[in-house]
């Protein structure tokens, strides 16, 4: 597949393998086992008479979706994960995962309950509240940014 090989291609500066198997390309990476698959999906339409093809880039708790004419997109996150310029955060209540998304890098030091109730549009008082008894956790590529698990109320307002 045409994207896969460009995919290939433009990480070869970054220490992983990568792996093609039918519509699916996983990138490992070699210090830490992190996995990263673009998955290439496609389906027809209820009638069947119209067919279409999506890709989807997914690393740890996030995934995302790009339509077939992206792929220079679709590599440009693939980059931006792989340089831990974006990172995956998922909300977990009870231990369960949720909703979750991604923030930048250079966010990172923005981290605060304001910033989450923003960025994921917790703005009401009743969402507010119901962020607040969340936990959150981050992923990076390269391991250096995950938090574990933590408490949202914990965060500084």
């Amino acid at each position: 597949m045409k994207l896969f090989e460009m995919i290939v291609d433009a990480v070869i500066d970054y220490d992983v393998s990568a792996e093609v198997k039918e519509h699916v390309l996983a990138l490992v990476n070699h210090d830490n086992g992190n996995k990263l698959y673009v998955y290439e999906e496609e389906y027809y339409s209820q009638d069947m008479t119209e067919h279409f093809v999506e890709y989807i880039v997914q690393f740890s708790t996030q995934h995302r979706h790009f339509s077939v004419d992206e792929e220079d997109d679709i590599i440009e996150y693939v980059l931006a994960i792989l340089s831990d310029e974006v990172l995956p955060l998922e909300f977990y209540r009870d231990g369960q995962g949720g909703r979750g998304g991604e923030i930048y890098l250079e966010d990172l030091d923005k981290l605060s309950v304001s910033f989450l109730a923003e960025q994921f549009y917790y703005t009401s008082d009743h969402l507010l509240d119901y962020l607040l008894s969340l936990d959150y956790e981050i992923h990076s590529w390269s391991g250096k940014y995950d938090t574990g698990l933590r408490k949202v109320s914990d965060l500084k307002p």
